[in-house]
């Protein structure tokens, strides 16, 4: 088979830098300072791209690979496996650990980069160097921050490794951080051919916008979607989401692609969007850039500061970089001659777009303001404080300084960013229910109907509705969640108004052309905002709806007595005689659940090897644990996770958490009360579905944009079908 050379350069570079880097590993934060090298200057000279840059590709994949070879073989003399990895994990976490660090993170954030602007180094301009030399960015930032290290000799000596932190010992992890990076890769894309957009007439934003930008939503759903799941299981989180700041970062770079995406069709470099849609993908760029600033910066409290925070810095700066491109370009192009045709539009997909972008600019500005009080020093209010009244009655004294500093430290402004984005929501359900609306050919009866949603909506709003009346104060809301439950209520409505439209629009669609190639299109559209409603209705209403039951166990009770649970269920805590292994921690109880005539049993409060938890004294301190994530992370370090035994059933999620206590783990203090708390989220299912719903429904939708050709040049005619759909 005949190989290509840029092909066989790129193979070659593999094969030879992982063989050298898995005998020399220390010479590989050189190479890699020499690969950005390499990747600058093929940015400056296009005739170098062809060689060059598959050259360099190849050079870090195969660092990617030498370096999980040496997690995969425990060589703890490199210092990035000592300082992440553990002998003790299954290979697929060790494997895991590549992106387990901020030095492993970097690099594989590099290759995707370059990865990406490979098949793009024939274009002129920015767009033809623009995402390569993000990559070499990256790369320099990897080569400084040495993942090929030697371990200092003081450090082996102490012990074998550092190991994984126990918050990362889940099959998640394997997933989630990967997904995220991919996208972000992803939304970086489209930087160069954006530049060239606002500049000139940049015909190439045309193909490279719609395509990347649909990956980067795709996969950061995806991504989104897997943390999820994880959060659910883990007692920093212990819910779907509670805007910690990476991610809200991860909300706005996903809010402005909705913007991006809702105009990708109509773009024209001589009209529609020609500089808003550009100016929101480098805004989303920017943010990628930021997000990761975010999870590695210590400004902000938050739940994701597990792997290092040095190249907070590299990307804060990056992002500095791309705004003031933006702009600079943005100036640039006011001198530029636009031919600007004036053709009957959609507005409600204008609107759609402002509303996209105007929703993560909001979660931005919180962002920032968090970022702001932090700096000024501004002390948090008593209600953005929750049990830390209650906790500073049973803290030492030793306790007490670090205590006030956890809760002191700002995070961002949840309940207030949903007080202002919830009426957002149900202004964007409506206006998207009457878009699909008026396409059904009765426009009339569309603004009718979308009229009458509006009034029966603003009922709502002002006097509640389901998630309002099923509200009963048995769970875990804040009262500044539950003033705003209407809105909620508000919100679902207009989310269902949405999807009932849309699929009315997909199913006349569908009859009246009478071909099923149609449902390419409309199906796709229809599953991509229903599932959207559907994940809508089950997040609500599982954080709105859900309950708790707290299960205090007196000092000498035997561990074979039963206790009443939610449901008509028993349960029974036991200590756990097996101490089965889970990727490098071990179960301490066992949690088994009575229901009928059948018993459920699995394992809950998983403890790393290197030693007990702490052993909180009274379970007010353990029930705070559970309940307030804020107080999870005070409590939180490297060796220890909390995690809950969950039934998982379409009606709803049972979890049964099981804190630290003296008997359960057989120490001293057997006389102190311990506790259990069972936890009852409701239609969380429909989180799930609705997730799957919309990428599948985003993987249907057929790729294309205002441009579709590959050479980048303009088509003589745009047919009005395109450009109004």
């Amino acid at each position: 088979m005949h190989l290509s050379l840029p092909l066989l350069a790129g193979l070659s570079a593999a094969l030879a830098s992982v063989a050298l880097l898995w005998l020399m590993p220390l010479l590989g934060n050189a190479l890699l300072g020499l690969v950005a090298i390499l990747i600058t200057a093929a940015a400056l000279r296009a005739e170098w791209r062809a060689l060059a840059w598959p050259t360099a590709l190849g050079v870090l994949c195969g660092a990617c690979l030498a370096l999980a070879l040496h997690l995969l073989a425990d060589h703890f003399q490199l210092r990035y496996a000592w300082l992440y990895s553990s002998a003790a994990l299954p290979g697929y976490l060790k494997m895991s650990n590549l992106w387990g660090g901020d030095e492993g993170t970097v690099l594989l954030l590099a290759t995707f980069c370059l990865a990406i602007a490979l098949p793009n180094r024939s274009l002129s301009g920015w767009a033809g160097r623009g995402m390569a030399l993000i990559a070499a960015w990256y790369v320099a930032t990897a080569a400084w921050l040495g993942p090929f290290s030697a371990t200092p000799a003081d450090w082996l000596a102490a012990q074998p490794s550092q190991g994984m932190n126990a918050h990362l010992q889940t099959f998640w992890m394997s997933l989630h951080a990967p997904l995220i990076l991919c996208a972000y890769a992803w939304v970086l894309a489209p930087v160069g051919a954006a530049l060239d957009a606002l500049s000139r007439s940049g015909a190439e934003y045309a193909w490279v916008m719609p395509r990347y930008s649909r990956r980067a939503w795709l996969i950061l759903s995806a991504g989104i979607g897997v943390g999820m799941v994880w959060a659910m299981e883990d007692f920093t989180y212990g819910q779907l989401w509670h805007w910690d700041p990476v991610q809200t970062s991860a909300f706005i770079i996903w809010a402005l692609l909705g913007g991006v995406l809702h105009g990708a069709r109509r773009w024209r470099a001589d009209g529609a969007y020609a500089r808003l849609l550009p100016v929101l993908s480098l805004l989303a760029a920017a943010m990628a850039c930021g997000a990761m600033a975010v999870t590695r910066s210590t400004v902000l409290a938050s739940s994701h500061r597990y792997i290092g925070t040095t190249s907070w810095l590299a990307h804060l700066t990056l992002a500095a970089i791309l705004l003031i491109l933006a702009l600079g370009c943005l100036l640039a192009g006011r001198h530029f001659k636009r031919r600007v045709e004036r053709r009957r539009g959609d507005w409600t997909l204008d609107v759609a777009i402002y509303l996209f972008a105007g929703t993560g600019l909001l979660a931005l500005g919180a962002l920032l303001q968090a970022h702001l009080y932090e700096w000024l020093g501004i002390e948090r209010p008593a209600e953005l404080k929750p049990f830390f009244e209650t906790l500073t009655a049973w803290a030492t004294t030793a306790e007490m300084d670090s205590l006030r500093r956890a809760f002191d430290q700002w995070d961002v402004n949840g309940y207030s960013l949903a007080h202002w984005m919830l009426p957002l929501l149900a202004l964007f359900g409506l206006i998207g229910g009457y878009s699909f609306l008026r396409r059904c050919g009765r426009p009339r009866l569309g603004l009718l109907a979308t009229l009458a949603m509006g009034g029966v909506m603003l009922g709502v709003a002002f006097k509640g509705g389901w998630l309002s009346a099923g509200y009963n104060g048995d769970g875990m809301l804040s009262q500044n969640i539950v003033t705003v439950l209407p809105w909620l209520d508000a919100a679902l409505l207009g989310g269902l108004f949405l999807m009932a439209s849309c699929v009315l629009w997909g199913a006349l669609s569908l009859w009246r052309s009478r071909r099923l190639g149609n449902l390419r299109y409309s199906g796709g559209l229809a599953l991509v905002h229903g599932g959207a409603v559907i994940a809508l209705v089950g997040g609500l209403a599982a954080t709105a709806l859900n309950s708790y039951q707290q299960i205090t166990i007196p000092p000498g009770t035997s561990f074979e007595q039963w206790h009443s649970v939610i449901g008509g269920m028993q349960l029974r805590v036991l200590p756990d005689a097996s101490r089965p292994d889970f990727s490098g921690y071990h179960a301490v109880a066992r949690v088994e659940l009575q229901e009928g005539g059948r018993t459920l049993a699995g394992h809950a409060l998983f403890q790393d090897s290197r030693g007990n938890p702490p052993a909180y004294q009274g379970p007010v301190r353990q029930l705070c644990e559970i309940l307030d994530y804020h107080y999870a992370r005070f409590a939180s370090d490297r060796g220890y996770v909390l995690h809950p035994f969950i039934i998982r059933g379409w009606g709803s999620d049972l979890q049964v958490w099981v804190p630290a206590s003296p008997r359960l783990l057989k120490q001293s203090g057997d006389e102190i009360e311990s506790v259990v708390v069972v936890r009852r989220f409701p239609f969380l299912s429909l989180v799930w579905v609705g997730l799957l719903a919309m990428l599948f429904g985003a993987l249907l939708l057929p790729a294309g944009g205002a441009l579709r050709r590959r050479d980048h040049t303009a088509p003589e005619a745009v047919s009005p079908a395109l450009s109004q759909s």
